[in-house]
């Protein structure tokens, strides 16, 4: 919280956690700091896990540099004429892209920034866009580099209790399929994005902001300063031939290399394991790994095979995606030794002590871990950092207070909580860099997308007030949320837009330039007619639908195989 630092804060945390073990002898404290980063970096899931985020930010360093993403852009470009389509298309090709929320904000934020702009959709709605749907999506997966995170998080969460994951008959992969289902504020803020740019019913600083940028064309505040873009970190994308046989086909590989892979290494190919049992059973880093690596294969050779790279701009490209990855790894590997520093000085048994002393009810534990994920991460700006710190304590916690039941309850809360402080904190790298390749005023950005981060968390913690009282079905607390949702868009649209004198539903920039909406009038105090009417059975809303619909039946799919 001091230093706003978060490599050097979790460092210092092994470091701490070292001098306790060594007596306070700084010098073994630092040896000692030393053999845990090795012991880490050296344990067969954390090793494989790290080259597949390499092999990662090479694949997508050939999605964006050999022109996948200009391609696409240009596919789509005439298709997309109002500021409400671009909105809608940045939220679709952020699902489309869960493999990795950085990849998904690079190549997302630059594929649609230009047709955002000249459709007058603010900066800071390109922004949240990007934010509220890259990090969400990759949670769930199925094959991105945050579920072997996660994956991994439960692993060490286990290993700081004298409770194994074979006495509870569920592997870490199946317990992180089991809580999905239970993963509300994710969900929540997924949807909100869709919902409010079909809509186009804003509320709060976003309201202001879209109305100026209609209104008057100016997409970014006046006086606002954009971050700049860092395009040059991945490379400019090729000119020669661009393609969307490059864009699409290594994300396609991914998918089916990594779900075939991991079903097979879970022994599905043989006679008598069904799907379910593979997906629990199966080594989930190297199945990963599989499909990063074909990931990164199939880009690369559909780099060459279509011209638009040499060999040597080819290879450099697989080093420059590497690079991309260098921070995220640094992150990782320190959370996996502040992970080993907690369950050698017993952190867990003390705080499981101190709570269990304190006769907290277990029914409520969720939403206790849910509010210590939140301040963590927004304080601190991580996620990964955050589920490091926390999942070594609450599954403890949760195994003392309530039992195995409540894990899968427990692992939502707190990854929903860390992506929560992820959205809501201005340090944050993902919502920085959702700045950068928006082209938005950074501050500008975390005020606008707080109201949104704020709702979706509100609609959580009333879901976790009745799972305390005995809401304890997934199937009726999602449908419940998402009606909740809803209802608080809707009002707090109609409520802040009659208070500000502006139209509840968004006008396009073409209704306003002819005149169909009277800006003049508006500002005068007159809001009738100034509503924008839109067709909702229109080709891009339906296609957004229909291609969500069809994700969220594929993470469901995909939870199911939890039992």
């Amino acid at each position: 919280m001091t230093t706003r630092q978060v490599l050097v804060s979790l460092f210092a945390g092994v470091w701490v956690g070292a001098l306790l073990v060594a007596g306070w002898n700084p010098i073994a404290a630092t040896a000692l700091t030393m053999d845990w980063l090795v012991e880490v970096v050296r344990a067969p899931f954390d090793t494989k896990f790290i080259i597949l985020i390499l092999f990662m930010g090479a694949g997508a360093a050939f999605i964006y540099r050999s022109g996948g993403v200009l391609a696409l852009e240009r596919a789509i470009g005439d298709r997309v004429n109002t500021a409400r389509d671009s909105q809608i298309l940045t939220w679709v090709i952020g699902v489309f892209i869960f493999f990795d929320s950085y990849t998904s904000t690079v190549v997302t934020g630059n594929a649609t920034r230009e047709l955002a702009q000249d459709n007058r959709s603010s900066r800071e709605m390109h922004a949240y866009a990007l934010d509220s749907t890259t990090s969400p999506v990759t949670t769930f997966g199925p094959v991105s580099n945050w579920v072997g995170f996660q994956v991994s998080m439960i692993i060490v969460g286990f290993e700081a209790t004298d409770v194994t994951t074979e006495s509870l008959d569920v592997t870490a992969f199946g317990l992180f399929l089991r809580s999905i289902p239970w993963n509300v504020y994710c969900f929540m803020a997924f949807f909100m994005v869709g919902f409010i740019a079909i809509t186009q019913r804003f509320y709060g600083p976003m309201l202001s902001a879209e109305w100026r940028a209609r209104s008057t064309g100016r997409t970014i505040r006046e006086d606002a300063t954009p971050l700049s873009d860092v395009s040059a970190d991945v490379g400019e994308p090729s000119e020669k031939n661009p393609t969307l046989v490059n864009f699409f086909a290594p994300i396609l590989v991914l998918l089916v290399v990594g779900l075939v892979s991991m079903w097979y290494l879970g022994g599905g190919h043989q006679p008598g394991v069904d799907v379910s049992t593979a997906f629990q059973e199966t080594d989930v880093a190297l199945g990963l790994l599989y499909g990063a690596f074909a990931f990164m294969l199939v880009g690369f050779v559909g780099s060459l095979a279509y011209r638009t790279m040499d060999l040597e701009e080819a290879s450099e490209t697989i080093l420059d995606g590497f690079k991309t990855m260098v921070i995220a790894l640094a992150i990782i590997v320190l959370a996996w030794a502040i992970g080993v520093a907690a369950e050698n000085v017993g952190t867990a048994d003390f705080i499981v002590d101190v709570m269990v002393g304190s006769g907290v009810p277990g029914g409520f534990l969720p939403l206790i871990i849910f509010a210590a994920a939140m301040f963590v991460a927004f304080t601190t700006g991580t996620s990964w950092g955050t589920m490091s710190i926390l999942t070594p304590l609450a599954i403890p916690l949760g195994l003392e207070l309530v039992g195995s039941s409540v894990l899968p309850v427990v692992i939502a809360m707190l990854f929903g909580g860390a992506i929560w402080g992820d959205h809501s904190s201005p340090i944050s790298d993902t919502t920085v860099m959702s700045s950068i390749f928006a082209g938005s005023d950074h501050i500008d950005h975390v005020n606008t997308q707080i109201p949104f981060a704020a709702t979706a968390a509100g609609v959580t913690v009333i879901v976790l007030l009745l799972y305390g009282f005995g809401l304890r079905s997934p199937l009726v607390a999602l449908p419940l949320a998402l009606g909740l949702t809803i209802v608080a868009v809707l009002a707090l649209n109609k409520i802040d837009a009659r208070r500000k004198g502006l139209p509840e539903v968004m006008p396009t920039a073409e209704a306003i330039e002819s005149g169909t909406v009277d800006v003049d009038r508006i500002e005068r105090g007159d809001r009738t007619g100034s509503d924008g009417r839109y067709d909702h059975l229109s080709a891009i809303p339906i296609a957004a639908v229909t291609i969500t619909v069809a994700y969220v039946a594929l993470v469901f799919a995909f939870a199911a195989l939890g039992g």
